[in-house]
């Protein structure tokens, strides 16, 4: 029985490997809020000592990884699904979602700094460099450049049917 209309390729990547990359991110985050949030912006240094971390701070920091664990089970959800709209219309505003992603970083860490990925951090990697992958794999998969995503259920019909 088939479990995702999508290829093998992105079918892994978008169903195993980015949420648990999201989970992961969620699980970190958890442990040491300051450090995430500090981590963000490079090039502006903060205070090492936790105590300076403004409520407002910390409570946006846990806000979005909180859409981290949102996104990692919506990611299970549209890509182990048998249904092609549900996974292309998933992997359209994800695609979407990529750039805004990608921009605020940008604004948050200027153009020379974005244009220079050896000198990135992790975070910044993890923000720019993976988002920029996910969203090149998610345009080849709407392109179909790793076959075709069609409804799982349709090739089990047919098969039925002869």
């Amino acid at each position: 029985m088939a479990v995702t209309c999508l290829p093998t390729f992105p079918f892994v990547i978008f169903g195993i490997v980015e949420p648990v990359l999201l989970v992961w991110a969620y699980i970190t985050t958890l442990q040491d809020p300051f450090t995430f949030y500090s981590r963000q912006a490079q090039n502006y240094e903060l205070p090492a000592d936790p105590s300076s971390f403004p409520p407002h701070a910390q409570i946006m920091t846990l806000q979005l990884v909180n859409v981290y664990l949102l996104l990692a089970a919506i990611a299970v959800i549209c890509s182990w699904t048998t249904q092609a709209s549900t996974a292309r219309w998933y992997l359209a505003a994800v695609a979407l979602a990529d750039y805004g992603h990608i921009y605020a970083c940008y604004v948050g860490v200027g153009l020379d700094l974005l244009l220079r990925p050896a000198e990135w951090n992790d975070m910044l990697m993890g923000s720019v460099g993976v988002s920029l992958f996910l969203n090149l794999v998610r345009l080849s998969t709407l392109a179909g450049v790793f076959g075709p995503v069609k409804d799982a259920e349709a090739g089990l019909a047919k098969k039925k049917a002869a």
